[in-house]
């Protein structure tokens, strides 16, 4: 029989809240383009995971939105919702920071 670590949920928060660190600083140290067309086509290139929070967190950068508090949230609520893995939360939030950085607010 395996033995398997289960993730409590404060391991789920520092885990979704590292990956949303990451990927807010790309949000936060890069000025916006506002290309939408040049996001959705670096969108379509993503991993499962990165494209839900793109696609959750695209429609809330409006201008004036705080980048990270939206990148943040929700990835945070795709991770508790099952949605997405709290293992690779970081690498797909930085994945899909990346593009969001094109579409500008």
């Amino acid at each position: 029989m395996r033995n398997r670590v289960s993730a409590g949920p404060g391991m789920v928060r520092r885990g979704v809240a590292f990956g949303s660190l990451l990927a807010v600083s790309i949000l936060a140290g890069t000025p916006a383009l506002a290309d939408r067309a040049a996001a959705d086509r670096c969108a379509a290139k993503l991993t499962p995971e990165a494209k839900a929070i793109y696609q959750a967190s695209a429609p809330m950068l409006v201008k004036g939105a705080d980048g990270r508090a939206v990148v943040t949230e929700q990835t945070r609520t795709l991770v508790l919702s099952g949605k997405i893995s709290h293992l690779t939360a970081s690498e797909s939030a930085q994945a899909a920071a990346e593009c969001l950085v094109l579409r500008g607010g």
